[in-house]
């Protein structure tokens, strides 16, 4: 699974003669609808994006998971994107790479409660439509690595343009 997620990486980087419409400076606001595979929960999360030069941006972005057996979950999230464009410079493909910071809370019958705190890495990729010159929305995936509970988070949104 990985040779196959570097292979793909490595072939979209490789794609980057495509010009992408994101420009040095442009901003972009977003919800999506997220589900992780560890805690097995759907959730809601918020981001802010930053183009630092044309074709890469930054990404500030928050996760809150709903709770699930006894556990809350909530993450933070750094990332810099990569966009490829595919179709007249509307879709895009990207890889993304960044930093993560994860706070698990158990609040259990029998077991009693504690707290977890985790700093890990995202790898992952997705790809975007915009609908317009305002509008898009994106389908992502991301593997959060982390020493004791990797994640991997689906996610799908919508963003606003500034």
């Amino acid at each position: 699974m990985k040779k196959l997620f570097t292979i793909v990486c490595a072939l979209m980087l490789g794609m980057g003669i495509a010009q992408a419409q994101v420009h040095q400076g442009e901003t972009a606001v977003g919800a999506n609808l997220v589900y992780g595979s560890e805690i097995e929960s759907m959730g809601l999360g918020a981001r802010f994006q930053y183009g630092i030069l044309d074709q890469l941006r930054a990404e500030v972005g928050f996760n809150g998971f709903f709770q699930h057996n006894h556990l809350s979950w909530w993450d933070v999230n750094l990332n810099a994107h990569y966009l490829v464009g595919l179709k007249n410079d509307q879709l895009y493909i990207y890889p993304l790479a960044g930093l993560n910071y994860t706070m698990v809370d158990y609040k259990g019958d029998l077991n009693g409660k504690g707290e977890e705190n985790h700093v890990g890495l995202n790898v992952g990729a997705g790809v975007e439509y915009e609908i317009n010159e305002h509008f898009g929305v994106n389908l992502e995936y991301r593997h959060t690595i982390i020493r004791k509970v990797d994640q991997g988070v689906i996610g799908m949104g919508v963003n606003y343009k500034f």
